[in-house]
């Protein structure tokens, strides 16, 4: 019994561990919208890019209107979910910025941190490509500069391309930067 039970905590352990990386498998996200009403999005058959992000995190509004950007340009093509998962923003809060900011895309709500548990997502913005089989393909940052003046690699638009080619990932990971997630607390 205790051979079982080892093998179903390390078998658990991995897949924590692997979550969020390239080469694991997410078939729906669970999230919220700003009305309090549970839902889940599929990502089989579509391109699927999940990013989270921040009302109050710097590092997150400076790519505000890049993330909107990056959605106008690819809206057509590809399925984008943008989370907040943070705790400490209320969804009042949460409306208000995308409001503000002039959102066109909606953002999701995490509140019990499921979605962030899901892919290990740790800060804002962080993002995931899903491919059309449901697998992570790219893991990481938007871009490599908060000032947009000193980008010189555009990692999300390079994996974007390269996905919609049907060609493989060159950069699965790049690391991403930005505030951390502040998660609640657990109950159990």
């Amino acid at each position: 019994m205790r051979t079982v039970f080892a093998a179903v905590v390390l078998s658990a352990a991995l897949f924590a561990a692997d979550a969020g990386k390239p080469g694991a498998h997410v078939s729906s996200i669970p999230v919220t919208d700003l009305n309090g009403r549970a839902t889940s999005v599929a990502t089989a058959g579509k391109v699927t890019a999940v990013v989270f992000i921040s009302a109050q995190c710097p590092v997150s509004g400076a790519y505000n209107e890049r993330m909107e950007d990056i959605y106008k340009d690819y809206r057509d093509r590809i399925q984008f979910v943008f989370i907040n998962s943070n705790a400490t923003e209320p969804d009042d809060m949460v409306a208000k910025h995308a409001k503000e900011h002039g959102f066109s895309f909606q953002v999701w709500r995490d509140p019990n941190n499921v979605a962030a548990d899901m892919f290990n997502a740790q800060v804002t913005p962080e993002v995931f490509i899903i491919g059309k089989d449901s697998v992570i393909l790219y893991h990481g940052r938007i871009d490599d500069a908060q000032n947009v003046a000193r980008v010189t690699v555009k990692n999300m638009r390079q994996a974007l391309d390269e996905v919609l080619a049907g060609k493989a990932v060159t950069t699965p990971e790049a690391k991403a930067f930005g505030c951390t997630i502040k998660r609640g607390k657990k109950t159990v």
